[in-house]
């Protein structure tokens, strides 16, 4: 699993953790209220207690977003590297009580049975090739019926016409809000070279394989899109 060291790689430089919450908020357009919207999309369908995997969670930006909105929740966030998981714990201070933080990849999370789901800015990092696939179908396994699904990622189609100006697009937007250009010339690089992004088109088809229904898109910014899906 070549793709998923190298995701392991690329979360271990004490460095790049220190600086993680800067990138989502310069590289992402509406990430300041990104939380607060999937937080109440979860909301529609959970009552004051319910038990919520959050996946992907190293760094724990949205762990501590929705234990602010939600007291009563509890939840187990999973992600494959140790270090971002600490740089969770130590974000979210007392209230890590409620949560459980397990390092692992999506199909080693807990059997559950969860009452919701998240998988923030995680899911275009993991092949097409039959992995993604599995992810999707091992968080379907692991929820309630008619519980909800998030799903916020980088849709592109690497294939498609307009690709250049999608990643000029997402990178411009980053530069302009202080990333480095030779930072995301080097994205734009590492994307053609093989990060795995779908289309959206295929990423809805993909959620509909997995056994999720009434996919809804709730968020777009670039090429930046979240959607809402019920198990």
């Amino acid at each position: 699993m070549s793709e998923a060291v190298n995701i392991v790689a690329m979360f271990s430089d004490p460095e790049r953790i220190a600086r993680y919450a800067e990138g989502p908020i310069r590289m992402i357009p509406g990430f300041a209220t990104l939380h607060r919207m999937v937080a109440q999309l979860l909301a529609e369908r959970l009552g004051a207690a319910a038990r919520v995997l959050v996946l992907g969670a190293g760094g724990g930006m949205e762990l501590l977003a929705f234990s602010q909105a939600q007291p009563g929740w509890s939840f187990v966030g999973v992600d494959p590297s140790g270090p971002m998981l600490e740089q969770a714990r130590q974000r979210l201070g007392d209230r890590v009580s409620r949560v459980e933080l397990r390092e692992g990849y999506i199909p080693e999370a807990p059997a559950g049975p969860f009452d919701a789901a998240t998988c923030l800015l995680t899911l275009h990092m993991i092949p097409d090739d039959g992995r993604k696939l599995e992810a999707l179908r091992a968080i379907r396994e692991r929820l309630v019926p008619g519980a909800p699904f998030v799903v916020v990622d980088n849709c592109i189609d690497l294939d498609g016409p307009d690709v250049e100006r999608q990643l000029e697009r997402f990178a411009r937007y980053a530069v302009e809000s202080g990333v480095e250009a030779a930072q995301m010339e080097q994205w734009k690089t590492g994307v053609k070279n093989g990060l795995s992004m779908v289309a959206p088109a295929r990423e809805e088809a993909l959620l509909a394989e997995a056994g999720f229904t009434g996919t809804e898109l709730f968020f777009a910014g670039f090429s930046w899109r979240g959607g809402v899906a019920y198990a």
